[in-house]
């Protein structure tokens, strides 16, 4: 089983987390009274999205662990509305850990439609995030009990509102793409990065070998520069300017009192020691003609029970695609 500290896998998502937990404390004397942790859903058996049902995964009822709730933070290209990070965050409040499991886009999905890549679940459901859910608990056995999508242009907005981060990138990376409106040009070497070039380096992969999960392997120096900016006083000062920000950008079904509760207990780890960051286990192959990620069940069922499951009985068998 693989699995590695926050410093070795990650995506630029994170960082808007980290932010949006800081610009929401600045709100907490408002609703002093409704802080408050997110409550736990129960397992749904429904699907509102084309995953194709196993009766006896989907309709058991489980009871979550008391202090442990799930999060699912979904980063969207607003104008294709494909969710090429996928990210669900399990939280334990009483053990005071957070783990971060990151699901390849290209994840096949036990799906009725044409194309099988869990990223496709949001656009094709015209942007019903509990499609979403459907798939993810499909091929992790959660359902998550709440959720944050973050546009890429809310990316883009806070990285130039905190005057850029300054990162080494590994490889040149030049790479365009007219469809998407998108030109990466950014050599290698430490660089100062704006929001629109922060934005490239995270969503850039053309040369990795391994594509997405190389990419996934090269956020970490991003993460830990944001997170050393945040830190510093000059960015505290502008925590009502990032707050504007999120509010205009996030979709999430957390309440203010949600956010603030979810920024103090972030507040008190170790970001070093109590948060880790894993993928979802699996291998790269085709299927009719396209390129897709096979999750490997008994990994991703060992992994997922040991850090993920907030449920009081293990997850036994996942919803998988058989070709």
């Amino acid at each position: 089983m693989k699995k590695m500290r926050l410093s070795n896998k990650v995506k630029y998502t994170i960082s808007a987390i980290l932010i949006i937990a800081a610009a929401i404390m600045v709100a907490a004397a408002l609703v002093i009274d409704n802080i408050r942790p997110p409550e736990a859903v129960p397992v749904s058996g429904s699907s509102r999205g084309s995953v194709i049902r196993d009766e006896k995964i989907s309709m058991i009822d489980r009871e979550h662990r008391e202090g442990v709730f799930t999060m699912l933070v979904v980063g969207t290209d607003a104008a294709s509305r494909s969710t090429d990070t996928i990210m669900l965050a399990s939280f334990d409040t009483v053990e005071k850990k957070m783990n971060i499991l990151s699901i390849p886009r290209d994840t096949i999905i036990n799906a009725r439609r044409a194309t099988k890549k869990i990223n496709a679940a949001y656009a094709m459901s015209d942007g019903d995030i509990y499609a979403l859910f459907d798939e993810v608990q499909s091929v992790t056995g959660i359902r998550p009990d709440k959720y944050a999508l973050v546009t890429v242009d809310a990316f883009v907005d806070v990285i130039d509102a905190i005057g850029g981060v300054e990162v080494d990138v590994p490889v040149d990376m030049h790479y365009k793409d007219p469809t998407q409106d998108l030109v990466i040009d950014i050599d290698k070497g430490l660089q100062t990065l704006d929001g629109y070039d922060a934005m490239g380096f995270m969503r850039y992969r053309a040369t990795y070998a391994d594509g997405d999960l190389g990419r996934i392997k090269v956020q970490h120096t991003f993460v830990e520069a944001v997170i050393k900016k945040m830190l510093t006083p000059a960015t505290f000062a502008k925590i009502p300017e990032l707050a504007g920000i999120i509010t205009d950008n996030l979709e999430t079904d957390l309440t203010l009192g949600n956010g603030i509760w979810l920024g103090k207990q972030m507040l008190t780890m170790n970001l070093e020691e109590d948060v880790e960051m894993h993928t979802l286990p699996g291998y790269a192959n085709y299927y009719d003609g396209l390129s897709y990620y096979f999750t490997k069940e008994d990994e991703a069922l060992a992994l997922i029970n040991e850090y993920y499951n907030p449920y009081t009985t293990p997850i036994e068998e996942l919803n998988l695609f058989k070709a």
